[in-house]
């Protein structure tokens, strides 16, 4: 839990990005959270605050939606008391090296469809875009994300991680795009789970998979 985390932590400041906050909490944070500052408000009538950060004696000084960052500081921390520029590296923590493969594969994504697609994909936004997508071509014509999901316990379906794929499906639905894609890693179980259930659903979305040697397939 994130009170806990910050708890242990006893830092003066600590930055996280949101993915590390993931992990920490072991969840997804809610759309509300990447797109609305409102949800990083330091307002003890806010669950996800009184019980998180709040408890922990810390308050959120900055957040940055952009970069996807959070910067807590401790309650009573001297002004004059710089914060870090980077964010923490919780490496003791098994959740935050699932972070660090899950960042890896964001970067094999975007090498391998780069490839696939001959041009340079990058994270890219534009108005009137729900999201910052992972992997867009510079024209914007070509869009996608990365996903790097598994099973829970290795065996069980996740259904976060389910409701999630169809969130960002239902997101490069609504953008003015030529190629649309979701790319999986990990476990090839979970796209093709989700597939089997609500792959009718799906419309001119492509889903790939990048395997352990970095090979591409496509599944959709």
């Amino acid at each position: 839990m994130l009170k806990n985390y910050l708890l242990a932590s006893g830092k003066p400041y600590v930055t996280l990005t949101f993915e590390q906050v993931e992990g920490i909490l072991g969840d997804l944070l809610p759309h509300s959270a990447y797109v609305h500052r409102a949800w990083w408000g330091n307002d003890e009538s806010h669950t996800h605050a009184r019980n998180g950060w709040l408890a922990a004696g810390y308050r959120v000084k900055h957040v940055d939606l952009s970069r996807r960052v959070v910067t807590f500081v401790k309650e009573g921390t001297e002004a004059s008391t710089p914060p870090p520029k980077t964010p923490e590296t919780p490496n003791e923590n098994p959740i935050s090296a699932a972070l660090n493969e899950a960042a890896k594969f964001e970067e094999l994504a975007r090498q391998v469809m780069s490839r696939y697609f001959n041009t340079d994909l990058r994270e890219r936004w534009r108005p009137g875009w729900p999201k910052k997508f992972d992997l867009v071509s510079p024209d914007y014509r070509i869009v996608g994300d990365a996903k790097h999901y598994g099973m829970v316990r290795g065996k069980h379906l996740p259904p976060a991680k389910f409701a999630t794929i169809s969130e960002h499906v239902w997101f490069l639905e609504k953008i003015d795009a030529d190629i649309k894609f979701l790319v999986f890693g990990k476990d090839k179980r979970v796209p093709l789970e989700w597939l089997k259930r609500y792959g009718y659903l799906v419309n001119n979305i492509k889903f790939y998979y990048i395997n352990n040697k970095g090979q591409l397939e496509e599944l959709l």
